[in-house]
């Protein structure tokens, strides 16, 4: 069984190096201003080149990341740019928006692509159909079990790439638009704020709940996969993925160290003989391995959904930032120390002077209450069968601020990190590539050197060179041929300063051959130079932004407008403007009687049933579509099937997957806003699937919007006038971790059914939380969004069909609701007064959210 690629991620030039000493397979960081990391430092040209070329020397693949959504406008800017980057010979792209993966294909055919984790891909059916756009590798999304992944691998072709440790997102990625909602920044465009991690207050049935363990309810812990790391292996999984790139290069060493040394050990003995370190024990991987996983960052590590859901371990609650490896309690304080009661843990703790300690107490209110400082000395000791370590500190440090109960924490360490900093700077754990060398001559003629990695055959022409040198000549007095190989080897193994070290030297020379050493080093040179030339060949990819410019006129010949017949008195095409109302509650389906729509969308929670609700649609006169879920996972058929046996007018597809499964059953679908289409060329390849209409991503702003509009038919576009906007959408149920002990369904009893929650955030806004049929959570932001103000806009660009989204209003609520916009749309009622009366009838007002956000986020990358 081969070992899966370790793939690190790179911020900087030290985590490249650091990636690469440690044990990388693979790096993967982002291109110039282009990637889902806007914080981290931006690489030049020049940087990404040599960056490649240091890593491909030293058997290290290099895969660029550009996982953002991509705009109208940028798409066409980006031929030039795409093929410049293309020609530094990358090994992969890792690409999100569907429009500008196929750009890069157009641009270079032979380029490979891996679809991110930002295209929700959670199922096989997904991941087979983006393989048509020519994907060679999905990044799974982080929420599968290793059942589910294992379900796909034997389902599909394309290599699977999987995160195995690093931070893990509340929300599914691609998913999340809490950062915009609330920072006016975007996680689909490498701007995420961590909306996540802030505190949040929760309010049950209008009544506030205060929990110490709940006040970070949407923080989760930090993934680590070492137990789970032989089943991926088993599976098959071609790449185990870290996370981070926004961290140090000593992070990168730590955790490069720990898996390689892992993958090593389950490789050479197997998983039998290594039934222990399989199961989360690592008995072979010691303190030193393990500790700094902790240490030098981590909000508390667990294996994330790798082994399914557990609402109660995903997320502490009381804290969202680095505390890192958790000793134990304080259990007495005095004078000159604090004792800690020691956590059991199968690897001892380690403590070394000067290491940072923290101690914290956990409350709802006010904050939590921390002190801390530098550790003087530690002492271990077994008392009543309790392991115990005293902590002494420093005059400086007030030992009256730490009580008894206060859980201490390791969450720094100097010297920790130092030996970690020498992996990246000292010369001596350089990656080198052994080598194996043969000199070989006759008198009278020039001098060879052959050169070839050791694991490979010299007669393997990929990876041997042979260059001559000056011509062989006879010394006066014959050398033994220890003494030859000394002379040769001197010379021959001065390799420090390249990718290589010397394994094995064959020497075939005559007896009396003069070896100077000027020429030994010159042939050394020429020969290393050849070799570097030989290894850094690819294939030839000839990438031409001409092709890219060619593919964008195709997409927007084959999705431009088609105008409709213009309306004598508006100018406006005269095609019926189509009303579609979403319901989340069967009862809103009454309210519906008599209004001027034409359609309804049910989107139900778990347990209602369809076909009743279907029929009393139809009997009011309206079209009646099911939406499907958000997300589709294997062994998730169970809801397409509900759909594909009611039959409605039309289904609303919410992800991929079921795109996949839907697209050849008869029934019409409307593409929604989750497909993540921001660009004509993702529009294009969705329409082609079988969508009718398509509403485009959330991401987009009014301009950003208008772009689109002008290069696509906006008869083919739906949007919605109003909608409770999505801030994030979670395989976590914080219903079932704040007011349950129950890690599953059906453990927590359906508490979702039981108690309307609200959630505070830091601003004093209201926002309410839901479930779905899966018991996923959707976090909508209380102030509903309102697009009337574009309507004229939008009517003049031939877009014909809105759709009005409801949450839980109740029948009468939604009478007057609808009917505001019902007459905004036909024409009845001015747009200023529809969102006048529109506001009136919010309990928390009424949003312009980001449609009307113009500004843009000012990074702090250097030269940006």
């Amino acid at each position: 069984m081969n070992n899966p690629e370790l793939l690190l991620p790179v911020g900087t030039r030290d985590m490249l190096e650091s990636a690469i000493n440690n044990g990388a397979d693979a790096v993967y960081y982002g291109v110039p201003h282009w990637n889902a990391r806007g914080r981290t430092e931006d690489f030049s040209f020049e940087d990404v080149e040599e960056m490649i070329r240091y890593a491909r020397l030293r058997g290290v693949k290099t895969y660029l990341a550009m996982n953002i959504l991509i705009f109208e406008r940028e798409i066409q800017e980006l031929p030039e740019f795409l093929e410049r980057l293309i020609a530094l010979k990358p090994d992969a792209f890792i690409i999100q928006d569907i429009g500008l993966a196929r750009l890069i294909k157009a641009i270079s055919p032979e380029q490979e692509i891996h679809a991110s984790t930002q295209m929700t891909l959670a199922s096989s059916e997904a991941v087979n159909l983006v393989k048509d756009i020519g994907f060679s590798r999905a990044v799974l999304a982080r929420e599968l079990s290793t059942k589910q992944i294992a379900q796909i691998k034997s389902l599909t072709d394309l290599e699977l790439e999987v995160f195995i440790h690093g931070a893990l997102c509340v929300s599914y990625s691609g998913q999340c638009l809490t950062s915009e909602n609330f920072g006016g920044r975007s996680a689909n465009r490498g701007q995420c704020a961590q909306s996540c991690r802030l505190p949040y207050r929760i309010f049950v049935d209008g009544k506030e709940w205060k929990d110490p363990k709940a006040r970070y309810l949407f923080s989760t812990r930090d993934l680590c996969a070492l137990p789970k790391l032989e089943e991926l292996r088993e599976i098959g999984v071609e790449s185990l993925k870290v996370e981070r790139r926004l961290k140090s290069p000593e992070y990168v060493a730590a955790v490069s160290h720990a898996y390689r040394k892992a993958l090593e050990i389950l490789s050479e003995k197997g998983y039998k003989e290594n039934a222990e370190c399989a199961n989360g024990n690592a008995a072979e991987l010691t303190a030193q391995d393990l500790e700094p996983l902790e240490v030098l960052f981590s909000r508390g590590l667990n294996t994330g959904w790798l082994d399914g859901v557990n609402h109660q371990e995903l997320v502490d609650g009381s804290f969202s930032n680095h505390h890192g490896e958790f000793i134990g309690t304080v259990v007495q304080v005095d004078r000159n120390g604090v004792i800690v009661e020691l956590e059991d843990k199968p690897v001892p703790c380690t403590l070394l002077p000067g290491d940072g300690i923290l101690f914290e107490e956990y409350r709802a209110e006010p904050e939590p209450r921390q002190t801390g400082s530098r550790l003087y000395k530690a002492t271990f000791a077994n008392r009543a069968g309790k392991s115990q370590v005293r902590l002494e500190f420093g005059r400086e440090f007030n030992l009256r601020k730490v009580s008894y109960g206060m859980k201490a924490y390791r969450n720094d360490s100097p010297a920790l990190e130092k030996e970690l900093h020498k992996t990246f700077t000292d010369k001596s754990f350089a990656k080198h590539i052994p080598v194996c060398m043969t000199l070989e001559g006759k008198i009278g003629e020039p001098l060879k050197l052959t050169i070839c990695e050791s694991t490979k055959a010299v007669a393997d022409e990929t990876r041997t060179v042979t260059v001559e040198g000056a011509i062989l000549e006879a010394s006066r007095n014959e050398v033994a041929p220890d003494a030859l190989q000394a002379i040769a080897k001197k010379e021959l193994s001065g390799l420090s300063a390249t990718a290589y070290i010397l394994d094995k030297l064959e020497i075939k020379l005559p007896a009396n051959a003069f070896l100077p050493g000027k020429v030994l080093r010159t042939l050394r040179q020429e020969a290393v130079q050849a070799f570097d030339e030989k290894r850094l060949q690819w294939k030839e990819l000839a990438p031409s932004a001409d092709n890219g410019r060619a593919f964008l006129h195709s997409v927007a010949s084959s999705t431009s407008m088609v105008a409709g017949n213009p309306d004598k008195a508006t100018g406006t095409p005269k095609n019926r403007r189509t009303i579609t109302v979403l319901v989340r509650r069967p009862e809103q389906i009454d309210a519906l009687q008599g209004l001027d729509i034409d359609k309804v969308i049910m989107d139900f929670d778990w347990g209602v049933k369809y076909d009743e609700p279907l029929e009393r649609i139809h009997k009011l006169g309206f079209e009646a579509g099911i939406a499907t879920l958000r997300i589709h996972k294997p062994s998730e058929n169970h809801y397409i099937k509900q759909i594909l046996t009611l039959m409605p007018e039309f289904a609303l597809v919410r992800n991929l997957g079921s795109l996949a499964l839907l697209k050849d059953s008869g029934i019409p679908m409307v593409g929604d806003y989750s497909l993540n289409a921001t660009n004509s060329a993702s529009y294009d390849w969705l329409l082609a699937q079988g969508l009718e209409k398509l509403h485009p991503s959330w991401d987009l702003n009014s301009t950003q919007l208008f772009d689109l509009l002008k290069n696509i038919d906006g008869s083919k576009l739906e949007l919605a006038l109003h909608q409770y906007m999505p801030a994030f959408h979670s395989e976590y149920c914080a219903f079932a971790r704040a007011l349950t002990t129950g890690r599953r369904f059906p453990e927590c009893k359906k508490i979702c059914t039981q108690h309307k929650v609200e959630i505070l955030d830091h601003k004093g806004e209201r926002h309410f939380l839901q479930s779905d049929a899966e018991c996923r959570n959707t976090l909508f932001v209380g102030k509903p969004q309102s697009a009337l103000k574009l309507l004229p806009r939008l009517i003049a660009q031939n877009v014909s069909s809105y759709r009005l989204e409801l949450l839980d209003e109740e029948p009468e609520s939604v009478r007057r609701k609808i009917d505001i916009y019902t007459q905004a749309i036909r024409g009845k009622l001015d747009i200023d007064t529809a969102i006048s009366k529109a506001g009136v009838e919010e309990k928390y007002g009424l949003s312009e959210g980001q449609l009307f956000n113009q500004s843009v986020w000012q990074d702090r990358k250097k030269g940006c």
